[in-house]
């Protein structure tokens, strides 16, 4: 029996681990999906909308507080349970008993948030929302960078990009309709995702830790400290556009020409809807076929660059051409490249972890990436857009994920044992 087909050898040094099966990878993809749909909905239209219900008069400064709160309870939050989900990643049932617990806070922490009818209880609500949502996605995350090996990472991460459109087809099916009450817009979302995530927790078994072949491991720890870093800074600079304009986006359309027509919040947020579904149609194979091609090719680098060229792109056509039709392709271009960038590079992220002993902890370093920018974004947005409007942030914005290609080109792949 070969090193790679002997089960007692899975997850020890030296070892040949086997490929996942594309069961294991699917129901994975959909679990990882159900996490997307639980904050995608509510942090780009439900809260939106409740924040200008609450304070119509300052629906900006309100939204910005709850964002920048929300941010700083999920960096801690999924720091530390990375670094939890470590200590138990070799017991009988691995990261999953995190995952569990992450599900039912989430659930609950949307009760919280239904019951707000104040500012200061909203912003609780956020928080408590944004703990449970990291008690759930750390481990799931750090699941991926355990059980599958560095060959697959690709696919992972494409498949990670192809369900992240799930978020907004529910956010299709909440504002659609618009007699739909915010109770039911609420237990819509959690049905969604406990469909998403329950089937890869129920159904797929637990396999020990796939841990890197002890003779690559000098190279990967020579390289490690400045391909992190860059991707780390990259990563920091389209997160930091992604999270501005995907939290301030209905708040743009608003100000877009419509043609002359005024369209209510809740129109608007149905008609963004149906664009975002329109993007998923071509962002779920592209990410799927970058995903599948950056495996064969081994190097992830020039998939990577392009996309944030296509984001750069996105921006710039949201700046300077704010009517409809212009608008909605440059939000086209602009969320099918963060979409796909992100998703590989997470996949890319996980080869370069430098201990197989702390994947939890450093993923959650790396997620600072996604937190941090929520934390300092609210305060360029309210400052910029207050200023002069949102065509001098959007540039800005465009410098910015520019710049983060080009730290990506100078990524060295990490060699080939």
């Amino acid at each position: 029996m070969t090193a790679a087909a002997d089960p007692s050898r899975r997850g020890q040094p030296g070892a040949d681990p086997a490929r996942r099966s594309q069961t294991f990878l699917l129901l994975y993809a959909l679990a990882y999906g159900g996490g997307v749909i639980a904050y995608v909905p509510l942090l780009t239209l439900l809260l939106p909308i409740k924040v200008e219900e609450l304070a119509p008069d300052g629906k900006v400064a309100l939204l910005s507080l709850a964002t920048l709160a929300g941010a700083v309870a999920a960096s801690l939050a999924n720091v530390a349970v990375g670094m939890l989900s470590d200590r138990t990643v070799d017991g009988p049932h691995g990261r999953r008993p995190w995952v569990w617990s992450g599900v039912v806070a989430t659930l609950a922490s949307y009760g919280l948030l239904y019951a707000s009818t104040t500012p200061a209880a909203l912003v609780a609500g956020v928080v408590l929302f944004q703990v449970a949502l990291n008690l759930m996605l750390a481990p799931l995350i750090a699941i991926a960078a355990d059980e599958t090996p560095d060959d697959q990472k690709g696919q992972v991460g494409g498949l990670f990009g192809a369900v992240y459109p799930l978020g907004a087809l529910a956010g299709i099916v909440v504002t659609a309709w618009p007699g739909l009450t915010e109770a039911v817009q609420f237990a819509v979302v959690g049905a969604l995702v406990l469909a998403g995530v329950l089937p890869f927790l129920l159904v797929v078994r637990r396999r020990g830790p796939i841990v890197a072949p002890a003779e690559r491991a000098p190279v990967a720890r020579a390289r490690s400290r400045r391909n992190l870093a860059l991707v780390w800074v990259a990563r920091l600079l389209i997160q930091i556009a992604g999270s501005i304009l995907f939290a301030y986006f209905l708040f743009y359309f608003e100000t877009v020409d419509q043609g002359g027509m005024v369209v209510p919040p809740r129109e608007l947020a149905g008609k963004i809807s149906w664009l975002s579904a329109a993007v998923a149609i071509v962002s779920v194979p592209l990410a799927i076929i970058m995903g599948r091609a950056s495996d064969a090719t081994g190097t992830r680098k020039p998939f990577l660059a392009a996309m944030a060229a296509i984001i750069t792109l996105g921006l710039l056509i949201l700046a300077l051409l704010p009517q409809w039709a212009p608008a909605a392709f440059g939000y086209a271009l602009f969320s099918i490249g963060v979409g796909v960038f992100l998703a590989l590079q997470n996949a890319y992220a996980m080869q370069l972890l430098p201990s197989p002993k702390h994947r939890g902890r450093d993923l959650g370093i790396l997620n600072l990436t996604n937190t941090i920018p929520a934390v300092a974004a609210p305060s360029l947005a309210f400052a910029m857009v207050t200023a002069g409007g949102f065509r001098p942030l959007l540039l800005v914005l465009a410098v910015l994920t520019a710049v983060a290609g080009g730290l990506m080109l100078m990524v060295r792949d990490p060699a080939k044992a």
